[in-house]
C-alpha cells in the first residue's frame, strides 16, 4: 500500500503538486483541505460561525461527507449538496482556517481519512498529514515557500478566475494563517521529523513532481539489493537537526568562488605528494580535454577518489558535489570551499545546490559527481544504484558526460589505475520531464560506466601480465 502525506503551508503548492504525482503513479488524490472547506462551507450555509465549537460540534453529528470521483475529478458531496464548485471562493480560506482548528472537527475529519487511506493507495495533502492523520505513511513531504510567493501565486490563481484582490490582503492573510495553523493546539502545522523538506520557491511544477516522485520510487520499490551493498543505516544529518550558526556558514558556500588562485597553488604543493604517496596510472586522459562544460562521473570507494582528478585531470580549476555533512566543521568548510565543492544536502531538495551546479556547468566548467551517491566501503567493483541526479542535470544544462572508473579502491604507496572513457551525450532524452525518462537516461549512464569498467579491467590486466611475463 502506497500512503503519501505531502504537508506544508497554504499556497506551497501541496494540492498542485499531489494531484500531478498522483496522476503520474495512478493513485488516488484525496484532497483533505477540501474536505474542512466543504465542513466550512456547510456551516456557513446553516448561518454557523466556523469558530463556534459548540455548534459546529451539533452540526458534525448529522454531517455526512461522501467523496466521489468524477471524470478523475474529487468531488465532495456534504449532506446531498456538491461543494467542489464553492471550495476555492477567497472567503472559504479564512472559514477553512478557523473551523479546521476545532479539535471536534480536526477529529472528525482524521477519522476519514484514515478509513479511506487504509483502502487504497493514496496521496493525502494538508498540514498535519504526516505528523498526526497518516503518521505511519511511507513516503512524506514538507512543502513550502517564502510567504510572498505563496501570496502571488494565490493572486494569480484568483485573478484567472476572474476576482480582483488585493495582494497585501493576501499577504497578510497568508501570514496569519501561518500563524493560526502553526499554533493551535490540536495537530498543528510542523514538519513531520521523516519528511523530506522541499522549498518550492524558485522550483517550477514539474521539477517539484519529480524529485517527489523520485522519492516515492526509491522508497517504495521492491529492490533486493546483493549483500556487499545492501543499505547501511542512514549517515545523514538532515539540516533541520544543525544549528542555525553552522547553517548560515554552509549557505555561505554554495556560490563558488570567483578565484582559483589558491586550487592552483593548492595543486602545485600537494601534486607531488599524490605522486609520492598514491601513485596513479590514468589512461585516457586525453579525452577530459575534449570537452568543456561537462560532467565527470566516477565510482566511489575513498575520499581520494576526489582529489586524484583534481590533482591528474584539472589543472586550473574544478568543482564537485560534497555532502553537506563535511562542510559542518569551519575548517574543512573553507577548505572545500576554496577547492571547488559544493554542498549538497543528502535526501532533501536543495534548490541552491542545483542552481549552482547547474551555473558552474552552463559557465563551461566541469564538475565531478558520483551517481552511486555514497561511498562503495566494501571495495568491490559492482557499483550501486545510480541515483538520477547525474541525468538531470547534464539534462538540463544540456552537458556532455565523461565516465571514469578507478579500477580498485586507491591506496597508499600501490600503483592505483583511473580510468577516463570516451564523453558522451544524452541528448536524446533533452527536455525530459518524466521519471520514467530519467531512469532511462541514468540507464545510458550506468551502462556506458560499466563499458569503462570493462575496459579499464582489460587494460590493467594487459599491462600487469605483460610485467609478470618479464
Amino acid at each position: 500500500m502506497i500512503n503519501i502525506a505531502i504537508d506544508g503551508p497554504a499556497g506551497a503548492g501541496k494540492s498542485t503538486i499531489a494531484k500531478a504525482v498522483a496522476k503520474d503513479l495512478g493513485i488516488i488524490y484525496l484532497d483533505t483541505g477540501a474536505m474542512y472547506r466543504a465542513t466550512a462551507y456547510l456551516a456557513l450555509q446553516k448561518g454557523i460561525d466556523p469558530k463556534d465549537e459548540q455548534k459546529v460540534s451539533e452540526m458534525l453529528e448529522d454531517l455526512k461527507m461522501d467523496i466521489v470521483y468524477k471524470d478523475g475529478e474529487q468531488r465532495i458531496i456534504v449532506n446531498g449538496i456538491d461543494a467542489t464548485p464553492y471550495l476555492r471562493e477567497h472567503y472559504m480560506s479564512k472559514a477553512a482556517s478557523d473551523i479546521s482548528a476545532l479539535p471536534c472537527v480536526r477529529y472528525k475529519m482524521v477519522d476519514l481519512q484514515r478509513d479511506f487511506a487504509s483502502k487504497n493507495d493514496v496521496v493525502l495533502d494538508g498540514r498535519d498529514i504526516g505528523t498526526f492523520v497518516l503518521p505511519n505513511a511511507n513516503c512524506k513531504f514538507f512543502l513550502t515557500a517564502s510567504p510572498e510567493e505563496r501570496a502571488q501565486r494565490r493572486m494569480k490563481d484568483l485573478e484567472e478566475k476572474g476576482e480582483k484582490v488585493d495582494y497585501q490582503t493576501l499577504l497578510s492573510d497568508i501570514i496569519q494563517r501561518d500563524y493560526n495553523d502553526s499554533h493551535r493546539k490540536v495537530a498543528p502545522l510542523k514538519q513531520a521529523d521523516d519528511a523530506d523538506f522541499v522549498d518550492t520557491t524558485q522550483m517550477s511544477v514539474e521539477d517539484v513532481v519529480a524529485h517527489v516522485k523520485e522519492v516515492v520510487h526509491i522508497k517504495t520499490k521492491n529492490a533486493n539489493p546483493t549483500e556487499q551493498n545492501a543499505e547501511k543505516p542512514s549517515t545523514i544529518i538532515p539540516s533541520s537537526k544543525m544549528d542555525k550558526k553552522t547553517l548560515a556558514r554552509i549557505k555561505t558556500y554554495y556560490k563558488p568562488e570567483k578565484s582559483f588562485a589558491f586550487y592552483r597553488f593548492l595543486r602545485v604543493i600537494l601534486r607531488p605528494i599524490q605522486m609520492l604517496v598514491w601513485p596513479t596510472k590514468v589512461i585516457g586522459a586525453e579525452n577530459a580535454k575534449k570537452v568543456k562544460g561537462a560532467l565527470f562521473t566516477c565510482n566511489h570507494y575513498s575520499k581520494m577518489d576526489s582529489m586524484i582528478p583534481y590533482f591528474v585531470l584539472f589543472k586550473k580549476e574544478a568543482h564537485a558535489l560534497a555532502k553537506y555533512e563535511l562542510f559542518t566543521n569551519p575548517v574543512a568548510g573553507w577548505f572545500l570551499h576554496k577547492m571547488g565543492a559544493i554542498p549538497v544536502r543528502r535526501g532533501e531538495a536543495d534548490i541552491e545546490s542545483v542552481k549552482q551546479v547547474l551555473r558552474v556547468l552552463k559557465d563551461g566548467k566541469q564538475l565531478l559527481i558520483f551517481p552511486e551517491g555514497t561511498r562503495n566501503k566494501e571495495g568491490t567493483q559492482h557499483m550501486a544504484e545510480f541515483k538520477t541526479g547525474t541525468a538531470r542535470f547534464a539534462i538540463k544544462a544540456k552537458v556532455p558526460v565523461v565516465p571514469m572508473i578507478y579500477y580498485q579502491s586507491p591506496k597508499a604507496f600501490r600503483k592505483n589505475w583511473l580510468y577516463v572513457g570516451e564523453p558522451f551525450s544524452l541528448e536524446e532524452f533533452y527536455g525530459a520531464r518524466t521519471i520514467d525518462e530519467n531512469h532511462a537516461a541514468t540507464e545510458v549512464i550506468k551502462e556506458k560506466m560499466d563499458e569503462t569498467r570493462r575496459l579499464c579491467n582489460e587494460y590493467v590486466e594487459k599491462a600487469t601480465k605483460g610485467k609478470k611475463k618479464k
